[in-house]
């Protein structure tokens, strides 16, 4: 047996030289994050990360879960998390309760794979694939002056450093601002290249379908949250009204949250993430529950080389979708945004070549973790 000994949350967070923001208006200033840590009595370490607000979910780790989980075996991962939901689910069922969730969930797995000698894929079913293609997450709003040129200079950059697929920020409160943006984009990369939009939920149901369709002109192929995650009869309308696929869910949790998106076939594409939707046990069932409904799983990635190993892992055991000769296999999430706890915590960062991601084959994660960075950027 593998009995937890400790846990403990370490809240990070460090200066953004390049301040940016989106369609929510927030400006990004800091990049920060709750790192989970798990010891158990014969000294392995697990690690786990949780997306949102770190000392929220500090606060669910220190207050909740943590002493429930104290002398019990890091191998009932399933268990647990079925005891640690149900323990908090009076509360609240969605939200930082289930980021909380997540992070311990993940550090779990890791475990796991450390004792056996396997990575965490081989555990969950195994490898469909041993790398994955990337998309390049940014074109942000920085300098507002300059919106169109450094949008066009960043995707340039993107396609320079062999990104095949590029996702970017719209929602600048006008909407033929958007697309004349997007347009310049797609002109400077040309049609080779995957464009993606993504909204972050800014527009209404109207607004939505009508810059859709010329979107889709643009040959965009994925519209990304573009009405509030609240309204699924909305997304019902736009999804229908639009040829191009319609993306959601990073706001969403478990598979009871995501239960009525994808029997209704809300949208094209559910975007669960592993930091946030429930771990990577909850987004395995999440991800055969949109399979069983013919809706495809690209998960949403957005934090540490922690979260990003997971996210790996997760995208190598799920089945090509639909499985084909050719198959499209789905794609990582790779944010390019400052980050050093993407770029800085782990002693072989996780980097792309040519657009491609390799999963990690070491045990668990497959990350050994810098305690210096933490310690560095350690939020007290």
């Amino acid at each position: 047996m593998s009995l937890i000994k400790k846990i403990t949350c370490h809240v990070v967070s460090a200066p953004v030289e390049r301040p940016f923001t989106s369609s929510r208006g927030w400006l990004y200033k800091q990049r920060g994050s709750c790192i989970v840590e798990i010891e158990t009595a014969d000294g392995v370490v697990g690690w786990g990360e949780c997306y949102g607000p770190s000392q929220v979910a500090r606060a669910y780790i220190e207050s909740q879960y943590g002493p429930r989980i104290i002398g019990r075996d890091a191998f009932d991962v399933e268990v647990i998390w079925e005891d640690l939901y149900n323990r908090i689910k009076d509360y609240g069922s969605k939200g930082m309760a289930i980021s909380a969730l997540s992070g311990i969930d993940i550090a779990l797995w890791d475990i796991i794979g450390k004792v056996c000698g396997k990575p965490i894929h081989k555990l969950i079913g195994g490898a469909y694939r041993t790398e994955v293609q990337s998309y390049a997450t940014g074109l942000y709003f920085i300098d507002m002056d300059r919106l169109i040129e450094e949008a066009v200079e960043e995707a340039q950059e993107y396609v320079a450093q062999g990104f095949t697929a590029i996702k970017m920020k719209i929602g600048l409160g006008s909407p033929k601002l958007d697309i004349e943006r997007v347009r310049a984009v797609r002109e400077a990369i040309g049609g080779d290249v995957r464009l993606m939009v993504d909204a972050n939920h800014c527009f209404t149901v109207p607004a939505a379908i009508k810059l859709g369709r010329e979107l889709e002109k643009l040959d965009v192929e994925w519209f990304e949250e573009p009405i509030s995650p609240e309204d699924l009869d909305g997304y019902v309308e736009v999804t229908r009204a639009l040829d191009m696929a319609v993306a959601g869910g990073e706001n969403e949790f478990t598979r009871w949250g995501f239960r009525d998106i994808v029997t209704r076939k809300a949208m094209d594409i559910v975007q669960p993430d592993v930091c946030a939707a429930g771990g990577i046990s909850e987004c395995r069932k999440i991800a055969t529950l949109a399979a069983a409904h013919g809706v495809e799983c690209v998960p949403h990635a957005w934090g540490s080389a922690i979260g990003l190993a997971a996210t790996l892992h997760f995208l190598a055991a799920l089945p090509d979708q639909p499985p084909s000769f050719r198959p499209m296999p789905p794609l990582l999430e790779f944010e390019q945004c400052e980050n050093p706890f993407r770029d800085l915590l782990t002693v072989d960062p996780i980097v792309q070549v040519r657009g491609v991601v390799q999963i990690p084959t070491a045990p668990g994660l497959g990350i050994e973790v810098k305690r210096d960075v933490l310690d560095r950027y350690r939020v007290v």
